[in-house]
């Protein structure tokens, strides 16, 4: 059994990394815990404005609406879980320190699912928004980024520059979902143009040991842009990368990086870091 934790922020419900868990849960019980925050984190309001930033609150908190909203959608996820026959744990977070919160919980946990499309979006629809990038750079476990019309893929994508960070993903991927390592693999190299494929053998030798039905493809990059084209034009998969490495793929892996993966690319992205 492996413990997953998905987050829930004010009234979402993230269909789309629920219908994750039923999927995994059918071959192996997992135990899902739901964080559910606040639908907005007041911490950076109260870190510039002292306790005056209580007067900047939205009159719906004062109310204790925002408690409403998150119970609204505890009573969801209970009749999912039970529906779906998954055990499942309620983890109420501090309204005022959300993200934190959620950062805190990761330390205990094999994975975070999060939806790609949803999180925080009453924030900011232009995803990966702040709370999000947050997530990416400090959680302490692995994260899935799940889109809302998920539907289970076919096979499995490995991004692999040389790079420790990559490696380290492609090995959490398959300690955390080794049912999901057994799918059709690729092994995608992301190398210059005169490059060839770091370490080959050490790599090899590894991956194939996880991944029984793997393939080795190199990618030459030129552009950020090239990676997303490549992608869009190839079945639903899952994506594992490493990211916030000293590498060619992490140097790709900036922000608007990040954003035109996430935006353009919707299927899920598993990242991993030390």
């Amino acid at each position: 059994m492996k413990k997953l934790i998905i987050a829930l922020d004010g009234q979402h419900f993230p269909k789309g990394a629920f219908e994750f868990v039923k999927g995994i849960n059918v071959e192996t019980k997992v135990l899902l815990a739901g964080v559910f925050l606040s639908p907005f984190d007041y911490s950076k309001v109260l870190a510039y404005t002292g306790m005056e930033g209580m007067a900047l609150m939205p009159e719906w908190l004062m109310k204790n609406d925002d408690d409403v909203l998150v119970n609204k959608n505890i009573s969801l996820f209970k009749e999912a879980c039970t529906a779906e026959g998954i055990d499942y744990r309620i983890h109420k977070d501090n309204i005022l320190m959300a993200i934190s919160s959620l950062i805190e919980e990761t330390r205990f946990a094999d994975a975070l699912l999060v939806s790609s499309e949803l999180f925080y979006e009453n924030v900011s629809k232009q995803q990966p928004n702040f709370y999000l990038e947050e997530v990416l750079k400090k959680a302490e476990c692995p994260v899935l980024l799940v889109p809302e019309n998920y539907t289970a893929p076919g096979q499995v994508i490995l991004t692999y520059d040389g790079n420790e960070s990559s490696v380290f993903a492609i090995k959490q991927f398959a300690y955390v979902f080794p049912e999901l390592a057994k799918k059709e693999t690729v092994l995608l190299s992301i190398i210059g143009q005169e490059d060839e494929l770091p370490e080959y053998s050490m790599i090899t030798e590894l991956v194939s040991k996880h991944y029984p039905n793997l393939k080795i493809q190199p990618l030459h990059l030129k552009h950020k842009k090239d990676f997303t084209e490549w992608m869009t034009g190839k079945p639903g998969s899952y994506i594992v990368m490493g990211a916030f490495s000293r590498s060619i793929f992490s140097h790709l892996f900036k922000k608007s990086f990040a954003a035109e993966v996430i935006q353009e690319i919707k299927m899920p992205i598993f990242i991993a870091h030390k």
